[in-house]
């Protein structure tokens, strides 16, 4: 039951809970309860939007010297503004950043802000042409 409601609330996080009931043939008040208790447990860690936007959309590989604590790194440029995801993984590249800002400008400097980290190899930019959501 909670897979069934996080896939539901995956494609429409504000779909009503009423909704979900129906569909999945139980009450309002299991789904509310089921939620709050995925809330709880930190399976469901935040509601959130996707936009259609006119902005630069990027992707970012980093790569990363040898020995050094990749989450340290990835939390760094987490924190900048215009970046929407960060992901450590297997690979060339140890880090990918996914980058949304207004500007060519504004996608420019957080790629010089990322290069100039004592820890960072080498990087290389993906701009994103068009976007296919899932589960819709």
């Amino acid at each position: 039951m909670d897979e069934k409601i996080i896939e539901i609330l995956k494609r429409d996080s504000r779909r009503p809970f009423v909704d979900i009931a129906n569909q999945l043939k139980v009450s309002e008040g299991t789904i509310r309860s089921r939620v709050r208790k995925l809330v709880d447990d930190n399976v469901i860690q935040c509601f959130t939007i996707k936009t259609s936007s006119k902005n630069v959309k990027a992707i970012i590989e980093i790569k990363i010297n040898v020995n050094v604590n990749t989450s340290d790194v990835s939390t760094k440029i987490a924190t900048f503004e215009g970046v929407s995801e960060v992901f450590e993984v297997t690979g060339e590249e140890d880090v990918v950043a996914i980058i949304d800002v207004t500007s060519s400008p504004q996608l420019n400097e957080i790629i010089e802000r990322i290069r100039r980290f004592d820890n960072v190899q080498s990087t290389r930019t993906r701009l994103i042409l068009k976007e296919h959501f899932g589960g819709s």
